[in-house]
């Protein structure tokens, strides 16, 4: 091993025990989100050991019935913990770096495995959804090793090895569209990228074809029975996009884009960055498809697959730019350093914000924990997407079991009716989106009978990337 290997092995490892230590920070800090709760719902009933009775969960109409990342991060909760689940994202993000690596060490890159890898852990998105309990990190996991089993592929001489490379890239490729339906977005740019990067017939037989058999086998048992919903979907996402929905992804992306387009100027990489340019481009028009936040961030991670090798050309270029192409090495690898660190700057940052899309319910949780048997009804008043199920997540298990009662958006006549019929200890109001039904909610609840128990202010960052203070509300009848 030359010493140029055992310093780029080093770093390596360096940048690895970084990107772990980022990860799991966040795999034990942060609150759960109903994403999560979802998912590990989801994963239960898929496998039967739960039953699908929880409120705002369909089950059945669980759009592109994407079961496999549900049922593994259920089943590493059933035996770690919510943290345990998130180790598993950790660990996925972790193959994805290294994948990165692998990709720019062959040909069509330069071998520049380190820079691509440091540009992908320190833009800080993926590093913030790996250490979340979703279906990001298993998507982008298949995706990373498609792209790689392509690219590794090019380099081959054998044909029965590119042959095998090819096929698992088709079949990594199939599976990451399984774990999250929104690389469906990234195939056709992929494998006109693949046909690009291999002779035609070749990639027919060995990659278009066992992909295509094995996603219309998919889509027949798993898409076919639920399209109704998921065509209603995506007309919903269609008619409520916006320009604040494309000025988020593009936010994310700002940084890469950026450094991926000066990597068109750099002196052999004109054509590989335009090509990587073209495989993440289905990240700008995911809000045509999805108005949900977490699926454009979704888009965005998949996206940084394709972008970071490109952006590592032009940290590169800029470094030589600034260097005035200088003969010592020093220099050049000094601003190259500079940059990344810029980089790092920016997707720390990244993480903050990020951090901020979602309330935190945790004091709301330990409130109610020390209200014991006093609580075994709880009306959920919110305008945020599904805290019920974070609620049913920690309260189910609960003998008996708490009754949660969601309530999204309702006139105060409804939520007479609601709590008339339902009689609930508690209820739970937020003001995530609309103060004025929040307000309009708290008077109605004191006009019922309830008094304030307990209040919080939280801080969360909405689609147009600006915070607010937002409160959190607990009622309870016959407080005072």
């Amino acid at each position: 091993m030359t010493a140029n290997s055992r310093r780029n092995a080093l770093l390596m490892a360096l940048l690895l025990l970084y990107c772990c230590g980022m990860m799991c920070w966040g795999a034990f800090k942060n609150p759960l989100i109903p994403d999560e709760a979802r998912n590990i719902f989801t994963g239960r009933a898929a496998t039967k050991a739960f039953g699908s009775k929880h409120s705002g969960l369909m089950v059945d109409e669980y759009l592109g019935s994407a079961a496999i990342a549900p049922v593994a991060i259920a089943k590493a909760e059933s035996i770690a913990g919510i943290r345990g689940a998130r180790l598993v994202g950790v660990a996925l993000c972790l193959l994805i770096v290294c994948s990165l690596y692998l990709v720019g060490n062959t040909q069509p890159y330069g071998g520049r495995g380190l820079i691509t890898a440091s540009t992908f852990v320190f833009l800080g998105l993926p590093l913030q959804l790996s250490s979340i309990a979703n279906s990001d990190a298993y998507a982008a996991a298949f995706l990373g090793a498609s792209f790689l089993c392509v690219e590794h592929a090019a380099g081959l001489g054998s044909s029965r090895k590119k042959a095998f490379m090819l096929l698992t890239g088709a079949l990594s490729l199939a599976f990451a569209v399984m774990a999250n339906y929104i690389a469906f977005l990234f195939i056709a740019p992929f494998i006109l990228f693949v046909f690009l990067r291999h002779q035609s017939l070749f990639t027919i037989k060995f990659f278009l074809l066992p992909f295509v058999i094995l996603l219309a086998l998919y889509a027949q048992l798993a898409i076919r029975p639920v399209w109704p919903q998921i065509a209603k979907e995506l007309a919903l996402a269609y008619t409520e996009s916006t320009d604040s929905s494309w000025t988020y992804v593009f936010g994310l992306l700002t940084m890469s884009y950026l450094l991926a387009a000066m990597g068109i100027f750099h002196k052999d990489g004109a054509k590989t960055s335009f090509l990587m340019l073209m495989l993440a481009s289905p990240a700008l028009i995911i809000h045509f498809f999805s108005s949900h936040l977490g699926e454009m961030n979704s888009a965005a991670f998949f996206s940084l697959i394709f972008l970071s090798p490109a952006a590592a050309r032009g940290v590169e270029h800029m470094g030589d730019l600034f260097s005035y192409d200088n003969d010592i090495k020093f220099v050049k690898s000094f601003f190259v350093a500079a940059i990344l660190a810029v980089i790092w700057v920016f997707g720390v940052q990244q993480i903050k914000e990020l951090k901020l899309e979602h309330p935190d319910f945790s004091n709301v949780i330990s409130f109610l924990k020390k209200q014991g048997k006093g609580c075994s009804s709880l009306l959920v008043n919110s305008d945020y997407g599904s805290p019920e199920l974070v609620y049913e997540y920690y309260f189910d298990s609960k003998a008996p079991s708490m009754r949660i009662i969601p309530v999204v958006r309702e006139n105060a006549e409804k939520r007479r009716e609601i709590v008339e019929s339902q009689h609930p200890d508690y209820a739970v109001v937020d003001s995530y989106y609309n103060v004025q039904s929040f307000k309009q909610a708290c008077s109605d609840y004191m006009a019922d009978g309830y008094d304030v128990a307990a209040t919080w202010d939280i801080t969360t960052r909405n689609m147009s990337r600006a915070s607010r203070l937002n409160n959190i509300i607990i009622f309870k009848k016959g407080a005072l």
